[in-house]
């Protein structure tokens, strides 16, 4: 059995740990609720911009330059953390990605913790590009360079598609791996839009609109706009549920650290009262001893 100066220093050290763990869990819960409030700001954005570009895309046809570039790689957009302590978050992702990856596909990065994960699975080499975002306000401007930078490769015929992968906020306590195809335009990503009234259906009696330029200009203007708010708002999503998964993290460390701290404290009156008996013991042994 562990001595008492031993046991009590154990228990103050599950009690600081125990302190620093639940100061981790209301951080970030508050970080999560702010978090919350500006996705629901973000996916209504979304929502109406979404209509918009489906408005474009469903009456141009796909242009050959889709199809030929069919056996190229795919490019995959990984949206990880770049803190730790949030559980499963950032592998269950990065999991989630390598079942659909091929091995020549390439990758974009955003966050240290997915980059961590493909160099240490052997994936360096297809990781193309390294963003971080997490440590700053999240900013849609500084999106743009890298958004256009894609685009401007597949266009070129570098890739047959560009895929996003991030977490999507279910409730509180779930939040599941979640991906989506950005390039060539996937019509299920406007598949929330259907039941919505189209902003640029704004008069009964239009039956075509009248474009200048044309709707192809436009749409591609459009484009990378398009695809930096689809990364915004995945960005600002996988973050919700990051903060929520630290926070479940952090709230069962401190139960934990609770149970143990009740395990030490057992242990601890378990040895003063051994210690005890034997030097009552050791008295009456001694008392008997000078009796005779």
């Amino acid at each position: 059995m562990q001595s008492l100066d031993k046991i009590k220093r154990r228990i103050r050290s599950v009690q600081t740990t125990s302190k620093i763990t639940g100061a981790m869990k209301l951080v970030a819960t508050a970080k999560m609720k702010k978090l919350m409030t500006q996705f629901k700001t973000v996916n209504t954005f979304c929502q109406d911009f979404y209509t918009i570009i489906e408005d474009l895309v469903k009456t141009i046809p796909i242009s050959g330059s889709e199809k030929k570039n069919i056996n190229k790689p795919k490019l995959w957009i990984l949206v990880s953390s770049s803190l730790g302590l949030c559980g499963a978050f950032n592998i269950n992702v990065c999991k989630f990605l390598m079942t659909m990856m091929q091995h020549e596909d390439k990758v974009l990065v955003v966050g240290r913790k997915g980059y961590s994960y493909l160099k240490s699975h052997g994936h360096e080499a297809a990781v193309i590009g390294h963003l971080d975002f997490s440590n700053t306000e999240l900013d849609y401007l500084s999106m743009l360079p890298a958004c256009e930078n894609v685009i401007e490769q597949f266009n070129g015929g570098a890739f047959s598609s560009v895929h996003l992968v991030y977490t999507k906020f279910v409730n509180s306590l779930t939040f599941n791996p979640t991906e989506i195809q950005l390039l060539p335009f996937d019509s299920s990503l406007f598949k929330n839009t259907d039941q919505k009234q189209s902003l640029l259906n704004l008069s009964a009696d239009k039956k075509e609109i009248d474009y200048d330029p044309s709707k192809e200009d436009i749409l591609k203007s459009s484009l990378p706009i398009f695809f930096a708010t689809s990364l915004f708002a995945a960005i600002s999503e996988s973050r919700v549920c990051e903060n929520g998964a630290r926070r479940n993290a952090m709230e069962t460390a401190t139960d934990n650290a609770r149970e143990l701290i009740d395990d030490l404290t057992l242990e601890f009156n378990d040895a003063r009262q051994q210690n005890i008996t034997q030097e009552i013991n050791e008295i009456v042994a001694g008392a008997d001893g000078s009796a005779t």
